[in-house]
């Protein structure tokens, strides 16, 4: 029976130690022992008694999926990694896992449990190559932890087989040098013309331009200082703050004369769009996007004005095609502004480690592999230069 330094018993497997700190250890089942320092003897308590549960039904084989991992998801997840992170593996278990294993046994799943998943998603045709691979690093990152920590001898999630549709474009949608120019033509009286066009002038991500504020740009050494991303969650309240995406994420990235004026007009409008509204929000004061009434832009919403964009773009061509044949301009998103950015980048001679950290990728592999493109337009250009003679 564990003291505290007063004296007082504070039950099997409790003891404070001398700095003042909470000691809970046990021994699990298979011999191994666990211990865990806590500021409060009630966290302590409630740890070793979560603790003493989950390794009671690991003993008998009882642990479901569920049970694993609602406590991986709390312990090892949630305020560790990235909260995008933890907000893909929340809705990848809760849309595509939970209904298929959650109330299996962990001891009784096997890799063809996995795999079904995966296959079904496959199968139903609504889900788009990037969410199947959300869903099987999901996979493979939750039985992982059960095996890190003694739950499972291996990961039944190992060597899983995705499959992918033969009309899927693997490669990320890049706009030609046409397709920008008609793109921005568009968007130009849209209330985020001025984010997307900054965007193929930096290639920010959707989530730091959101989070952009006027502190971060320095006009007179005329580069933007990137220091957070824009997140939003219901749970949490709506929008918040977060920290980019990595470590070579905090970036600075030097504007161009085109991203100066940009961003200029930017502030016009919004000085503009401040003394229309009657009901600004000047909560978020300090962010260089905003809605009309002052409130922070999340991605899903620059998305749907750009599909708007793309939609008005193709009635118009629909409209003035001859024989209702016309060439369909194809949907792109935030992202793809950010991967055209790049490939620009590249078409213009900007050197591969260079374009990395305006980029803000923690590696050249990333930035080559994904988000560097060769159009048609490029490959008729390089190959021009055969003709010439030797």
């Amino acid at each position: 029976m564990g003291k505290d330094l007063k004296g007082k018993e504070l039950g099997v497997g409790l003891n404070q130690r001398k700095d003042g700190r909470y000691q809970a250890r046990f021994t699990r089942f298979n011999g191994q022992r666990s211990e865990k320092n806590f500021v409060k003897v009630t966290e302590a308590r409630s740890w070793l008694n979560e603790q003493r549960y989950l390794d009671s039904i690991t003993a008998t084989g009882d642990m479901t999926v569920d049970e694993w991992y609602n406590y991986w998801i709390e312990n090892f997840k949630n305020g560790i990694v990235k909260d995008n992170t933890t907000k893909n593996y929340k809705q990848r278990y809760e849309y595509n896992i939970k209904n298929e294993i959650g109330l299996i046994k962990l001891q009784d799943i096997r890799q063809l449990h996995c795999q079904k998943i995966l296959n079904n998603m496959f199968d139903s045709g609504r889900y788009s190559n990037g969410t199947m691979e959300l869903t099987q690093i999901t996979l493979h990152a939750l039985f992982k932890g059960a095996v890190e920590n003694d739950y499972l001898q291996k990961n039944p999630a190992e060597n899983l087989k995705l499959k992918r549709r033969d009309n899927d474009n693997e490669e990320r949608r890049v706009l030609t040098r046409q397709e920008q120019k008609i793109f921005k033509e568009y968007a130009k009286n849209t209330l985020y013309n001025n984010a997307y066009c900054l965007v193929l002038e930096t290639g920010l991500r959707a989530g730091e331009v959101g989070g952009l504020k006027w502190s971060d740009v320095d006009f007179e050494n005329g580069v933007i200082n990137v220091q957070r991303t824009i997140l939003q969650d219901a749970q949490k309240g709506g929008f918040y703050f977060g920290t980019p995406k990595t470590k070579k994420s905090k970036r600075k990235i030097p504007l161009t004369n085109e991203a100066v004026s940009i961003l200029n007009n930017q502030k016009m409008l919004q000085c503009k769009l401040r003394m229309k509204s009657k009901n600004w929000n000047s909560y978020w004061d300090g962010l260089v996007f905003t809605t009309v009434n002052g409130n922070p832009v999340g991605a899903s919403t620059f998305r749907s004005m750009m599909i708007r964009i793309v939609k008005n773009i193709n009635f118009d061509r629909q409209y003035n095609a001859q024989n209702g044949l016309y060439e369909e301009f194809q949907h792109c998103y935030m992202h793809s502004l950010r991967h055209t950015f790049a490939t620009r980048c590249i078409e213009n001679g900007v050197q591969p480690k260079t374009l990395q950290k305006i980029l803000g990728h923690s590696t050249l592999s990333t930035t080559m592999d994904l988000y560097v493109h060769v159009t048609d337009e490029q490959i008729f250009s390089e190959m021009n230069k055969m003709n010439c003679d030797i």
